[in-house]
């Protein structure tokens, strides 16, 4: 399975996460687009390197929240956008009621904002060409949280939310999108880490995945997947069987109260898919029957 024609834009790839997932999908065939901030050495080599081993990269450096730009400046360059892996961002970590607004925003604009602001990008030349791939990073913390992380767990989340709505409005034209929450070892997380974790949880064992969800033979949408050390799980929601109370009087407290054990009790899970069966499960069985 390799790419072919296909031209694949990979945000904050100079560096970690990123640059594997650029190497990776470049020796798969792609050519890569890599993207930090602004220009420097590091970018330059981060291509050099990626040519030098028979790949084919462009380095492009620019903001991703300019993402009308830089979008444009692949078309200029390439002539097509096929993926975006939307891997760039950072964290400002502070506990909630010490967290200012601006370092809520900014954390926001470069993970969630930019990867609204990629996808419409890119939008009308996915239309063109018949179809493209949007993967984006997210996070163990967005997933489950993480203490002084309010703003990168949020911005992680809501990833999550807007790839299923993207995998709705794009189906029918070949667009998919999918999420990815990574765990690899990075200058910015594993500076305390190991020999030996750092071997087994190296960024090389992530990119595998992202690279098969940005390839276009690839069908799935709208899933959330974790991946690390080589092992790739697929996350979904799972509710109770919960609690069902009579309606026909008032509700109160104390129905909610004595009832708690069957609202949290997950003997007989279900799991729904879509919002619409979602909603259905909770009031079909009330309807009258016709």
């Amino acid at each position: 399975m390799k790419f072919n024609s296909e031209v694949v834009l990979v945000t904050g790839s100079t560096r970690g996460l990123g640059n594997a997932f650029a190497r990776f999908i470049a020796a798969s065939g792609a050519t890569v687009i890599l993207n930090n901030t602004q220009r420097d050495d590091r970018g330059e080599q981060a291509c050099s390197d990626i040519v030098s081993a028979g790949g084919a990269a462009i380095y492009l450096p620019g903001r991703v929240e300019q993402a009308t730009d830089l979008v444009g400046a692949i078309i200029e360059q390439c002539g097509r956008i096929d993926a975006i892996v939307h891997n760039a961002g950072f964290v400002q970590d502070k506990t909630l009621r010490k967290m200012s607004s601006k370092q809520w925003d900014a954390v926001l604009n470069v993970h969630l904002k930019a990867a609204f602001l990629l996808s419409q990008a890119a939008w009308p030349h996915f239309l063109e060409q018949g179809g493209g791939r949007l993967v984006f990073l997210s996070s163990a913390s967005g997933l489950y949280g993480n203490f002084g992380q309010a703003n990168y767990a949020a911005a992680k989340a809501g990833m999550y939310g807007l790839a299923r709505s993207i995998e709705l409005e794009g189906a029918a034209s070949n667009i998919a999108c999918n999420v990815v929450a990574p765990f690899g070892a990075t200058e910015m997380n594993s500076g305390n880490m190991s020999e030996d974790m750092k071997a087994v949880i190296k960024t090389d064992y992530v990119a595998p995945l992202i690279g098969y969800l940005a390839h276009p033979d690839c069908q799935e949408n709208g899933g959330l997947f974790e991946a690390s050390a080589g092992v790739y799980k697929k996350v979904r929601w799972q509710r109770s069987a919960g609690l069902e109370v009579d309606t026909s009087k008032p509700i109160t407290l104390d129905d909610i109260a004595t009832g708690w054990a069957d609202v949290t009790d997950f003997s007989a899970p279900e799991y729904p898919s879509d919002m619409r069966t979602s909603l259905a499960g909770m009031y079909q069985r009330r309807l009258p029957t016709q």
